[in-house]
């Protein structure tokens, strides 16, 4: 059985670093055994983390000390040394690193004149011009990888993957979530898994709120899942709703490290990336949020479009509320209509993006990566790499790059409309 070092940059919960670690446990069928490391200064000092998601699944994961650099500030030197010593002391084959924070350490450290394989995976939304042209790339979303047909290095998709035995509508109840938290049969619960960061995140649990404010509706219920850097604001923000409204208009759930049964307590789900992925596995409903605030709900007629974009834009909305309440009222009208739109989603959910097939594709990267791999391999890489701005001895540097703006849809935008309707100009 082939040894993989997985590097992942934080340790709390987030979709890439579940992803990751989702992989690595379904990959030991595929004849591939796993140890995640991170660095230990990303744990969450209260809460659930990434060690007890790894300890669900079986997986070794491992903290590692970068000093007193901080989260973002290890050099790559640093960062080749630690790899390196990570790599020995596990007899890794191989050198997956997750996002492109360390992949250049990768380059220099473990993976030097081709010693072992690297395989980077880019699950934002953007590749960074400076990744490794031969290395093997994995990227999450379906223009990306058109995007990067023409690189020398091989390419695969490999969407962010969701495990259908584990979020299985049938085998996880969400009944003891709702009367937690005071939610009635009759009342219809829209849930956002999510991170509470100010960064992508925070607008869209915002704007959610706003919608729910302006209904009015004690009949609905937003519940939000999760924590960040906008944690108090957000927490500030649902009790001034809630004392307006003069009920528990919004539930600030806190943070799981296993969310399912707040899936399955959903009537509705509005999420981005792995989290709207996981909303179609448990069957419900979804409106997929854009990070600057387009709302779009998934269905037949545009879910090809949306699953380009990895269930993502970045493109500003005019009239943010007003689309997330254009989408959720048809929703919230019809339960006729939530269990046709979240019966497709499960059956999409099935056929784009399960673990099994993703760690069955992730498993012929490896194999083709460790085929492939050698000294050549390398230092083809080499003058690109010598001469890109290389963090020896000092911090990272300014922010990552721009992105271009990525609609929902590529040609023009599409209103929330009921399967059946006309789209609107």
């Amino acid at each position: 059985m082939l040894r993989v070092l997985v590097q992942v940059n934080h340790l709390g919960l987030g979709g890439t670093q579940i992803n990751a670690v989702d992989l690595a446990a379904a990959s030991t069928e595929y004849g591939f055994e796993s140890v995640v490391v991170g660095p230990e200064d990303t744990v969450p000092a209260v809460g659930p983390s990434l060690l007890d998601v790894a300890a669900a699944r079986g997986v070794k994961l491992e903290s590692y000390d970068r000093g007193s650099l901080g989260v973002r500030g290890a050099t790559t030197v640093q960062g080749a040394w630690t790899l390196s010593r990570l790599a020995s002391r596990h007899s890794a084959d191989i050198v997956h690193a997750y996002s492109t924070g360390f992949n250049k350490a990768a380059y220099w450290g473990p993976c030097l004149l081709g010693r072992r394989p690297l395989v980077i995976t880019v699950y934002e939304m953007e590749v960074d011009p400076a990744v490794q042209e031969r290395a093997s790339l994995i990227v999450g979303t379906k223009y990306l990888s058109e995007e990067q047909a023409t690189r020398p290095g091989a390419t695969e998709l490999i969407s962010p993957p969701v495990d259908l035995d584990r979020d299985n509508p049938d085998l996880v109840s969400g009944t003891a979530f709702r009367a937690v938290h005071n939610v009635t049969s009759a009342q219809t619960a829209v849930v956002m898994v999510s991170r509470l960061d100010e960064e992508m995140k925070a607008l869209g649990v915002d704007v959610a709120m706003q919608a729910v404010d302006a209904m009015s509706d004690p009949a609905v219920v937003l519940i939000v899942v999760g924590t960040g850097t906008a944690g108090e604001r957000l927490n500030r923000q649902a009790a001034a709703i809630n004392a307006r409204q003069g009920r528990q208009a919004v539930i600030m759930a806190g943070p799981t490290s296993d969310p399912r049964a707040a899936y399955s307590a959903a009537d509705i789900v509005i999420g981005m990336g792995g989290s709207a992925a996981r909303g179609l596995a448990f069957g419900k409903p979804l409106v997929v949020a854009g990070e600057m605030g387009q709302f779009r709900t998934f269905g037949p007629e545009n879910a090809a479009a949306l699953f380009r974009n990895s269930f993502w834009s970045n493109v500003p909305s005019a009239d943010a509320r007003g689309e997330l309440l254009a989408c959720l009222r048809p929703l919230l009208d019809s339960a006729h209509l939530r269990g046709e739109l979240g019966r497709f989603g499960r059956d999409f959910a099935a056929e784009n993006f399960g673990l099994r097939a993703m760690a069955r594709k992730l498993s012929g990267v490896y194999g083709s990566a460790v085929s492939t791999n050698g000294p050549l391999v390398w230092l083809r890489d080499f003058p690109s790499q010598a001469s890109a701005p290389i963090r020896w001895f000092g911090p990272r540097g300014t922010g990552p790059l721009p992105l271009p703006q990525r609609p929902f849809l590529d040609n023009k935008a599409m209103a929330c409309v009921t399967p059946g309707t006309e789209r609107d100009s």
